[in-house]
C-alpha cells in the first residue's frame, strides 16, 4: 500500500482534532465568547408598550420635551446630557424611535457570529436594540414607558416618502423581510410600512403629548433615515398647525452624520473638548451650544455604553460625541 492510501481522510483528521484537549478548550472559549456577545443582562430587561402621557395630566403650563430619533442611540448622541438636565428639573421627556435599528450589518454579524443574511437575526437585533435603548434611557432617569418604538424599517424611511406612501403598497425591508411592524411593543403594532402610517403615528403622539420643545434630525444629515425623519416630523407639525388648539413647539435640529465623516472630529474621553458646528451648515440656521456639567457628561457616557451592539462596532464614532457641550440648530424662518 502506497503513502497516498495510508494518508488519513479529512473526517479522520477532524475526529482526531476533536479528541485533543485543545479542541475542548477552543470550543469552551467559543461558547463563552458567544454568550458574552448576547449580553446576558439584557435577557432580564423588559420592554413595555409606551404610554403617551396626555399633556393636560402632566402640567399644562410647564415644559414638555419630545425627542424624535431615527435609530436607538441617536437620542443619546445628540442630546443625552440635555436629557439629564431636563430630568433634574422635573421636565417630562418622551423619546420616539422611528426605527429599531435592525439593519446594522456589523452588529448583526458580530453578535450572531454569522456572516450570512437571515431575516430572523435582523429582527432579533432590532429587539435587542430596543432593550439597549431602554437601559440607556434609564441611566438618564427616563422611565421605560417614555420610550416609544415605532418599529418602521431601518434604512427604509426615505422609501416611505416616495413609492410606498400608501398602505396598499407597503415597503418590504430587505433586512427583516417584513412589510409591517413585527415588534410586540411597537406603537400601533402591525401597521404597514408606509408613509401615511408613520405620519399618522407622529401626529397622534405629538397631539397627545403637546411638546413645548421638539428635537428632530437635521434636514441635511448625511444619513437618509435622518433626512426622512426630519421631513416626517415637519409634515406632522404642519398638519397639526391647522388645528386651533395646537401650539407649535420650539423645533431644535440636531446633527449626527456628516458627509465624509469629518464631523465630529475625533476626540478622547480623557481629553474633552467643545463641539463646534460644521462651517457648511452655519448658514442654514442659528446654532446654540448647551454647556454641560461633568455629571451630565458622565451620565451620557454611561448611557452610550449601554448600546453595546453599537459600542463594539463603532465605539470610536460614538466617543466623538462625548464633549463639553451639545449643539442644536433653530432654522431661520
Amino acid at each position: 500500500m502506497d503513502d497516498a492510501t495510508r494518508r488519513p481522510s479529512i473526517v479522520q483528521r477532524f475526529r482526531g482534532f476533536l479528541m485533543r484537549p485543545r479542541a475542548f478548550v477552543f470550543g469552551a472559549l467559543l461558547c463563552c465568547a458567544y454568550i458574552f456577545l448576547q449580553s446576558p443582562p439584557l435577557w432580564f430587561v423588559r420592554v413595555v408598550p409606551a404610554e403617551i402621557p396626555l399633556w393636560e395630566s402632566i402640567d399644562p403650563d410647564g415644559e414638555r420635551v419630545l425627542i424624535v430619533a431615527p435609530h436607538p442611540d441617536d437620542d443619546i448622541l445628540a442630546v443625552g446630557s440635555s436629557i439629564v438636565a431636563f430630568r433634574e428639573e422635573g421636565t417630562p421627556v418622551l423619546v420616539v424611535f422611528l426605527t429599531s435599528g435592525d439593519a446594522n450589518w456589523a452588529g448583526k454579524r458580530l453578535i450572531t457570529m454569522n456572516p450570512f443574511s437571515l431575516p430572523g437575526e435582523f429582527r432579533a437585533l432590532g429587539t435587542r436594540r430596543q432593550k439597549e435603548a431602554v437601559v440607556a434611557l434609564s441611566r438618564l432617569d427616563v422611565d421605560p414607558e417614555s420610550a416609544v418604538f415605532l418599529n418602521y424599517p431601518d434604512r427604509g424611511l426615505s422609501a416611505l416618502l416616495g413609492d410606498h406612501w400608501f398602505a396598499a403598497d407597503p415597503f418590504q425591508s430587505p433586512y427583516t423581510g417584513r412589510a409591517s411592524k413585527y415588534s410586540r411593543v411597537a406603537f400601533n403594532p402591525g401597521s404597514a410600512y408606509c408613509g401615511e402610517e408613520l405620519l399618522r403615528d407622529l401626529e397622534e403622539i405629538i397631539w397627545a403629548f403637546r411638546p413645548t420643545i421638539l428635537y428632530l434630525p437635521h434636514p441635511l444629515d448625511a444619513h437618509e433615515d435622518h433626512r426622512a425623519g426630519y421631513r416626517f416630523v415637519r409634515m406632522a407639525i404642519d398638519e397639526l398647525e391647522g388645528i386651533d388648539e395646537f401650539e407649535r413647539p420650539a423645533l431644535r435640529c440636531y446633527l449626527v452624520h456628516s458627509y465624509a465623516g469629518l464631523w465630529p472630529p475625533p476626540s478622547r474621553v480623557q481629553d474633552l473638548r467643545p463641539l463646534d458646528p460644521m462651517d457648511a451648515f452655519l448658514g442654514l440656521g442659528t446654532w446654540h451650544a448647551v454647556e454641560l456639567p461633568a455629571t451630565t457628561i458622565n451620565a451620557k457616557y454611561r448611557a452610550l455604553r449601554a448600546h453595546a451592539s453599537q459600542w463594539w462596532t463603532c465605539g470610536s464614532f460614538l466617543r466623538r460625541f462625548i464633549c463639553t457641550n451639545e449643539l442644536y440648530m433653530v432654522e431661520d424662518t
